[in-house]
């Protein structure tokens, strides 16, 4: 019952992400925020969504800065989720510049 659960919700991030990418380009942010919600339930579900995520923030450094922006302003348990994400060097390099 839980794989079902799960491979539920990883189809339906899926489905809401192809969604977001095909109404990005309207005039209204809505595929923005259901890309947001999509990558979300695919980091908290999957390891290679976490995988994924984990990659681009270290190949992509705006993308990494966006993403801490949102961890401080999220909700805690989205919060510990995002966590996950994080490349280990940032992690290091942002600990280091806090002393």
């Amino acid at each position: 019952m839980a794989r079902l659960k799960r491979g539920l919700i990883i189809a339906f991030a899926i489905c809401l992400f192809l969604i977001g990418m095909a109404s990005v380009w309207t005039p209204l942010p809505l595929g923005a925020i259901l890309m947001t919600f999509a990558t979300f339930l695919l980091i908290a579900n999957t390891r290679n969504g976490r995988a994924l995520v984990r990659r681009i923030r270290r190949k992509w450094s705006f993308v990494d800065r966006q993403m801490w922006w949102f961890e401080d302003r999220s909700q805690a348990r989205m919060v510990r989720v995002l966590k996950t994400t994080r490349p280990i060097e940032a992690r290091l390099a942002r600990r280091s510049s806090s002393f």
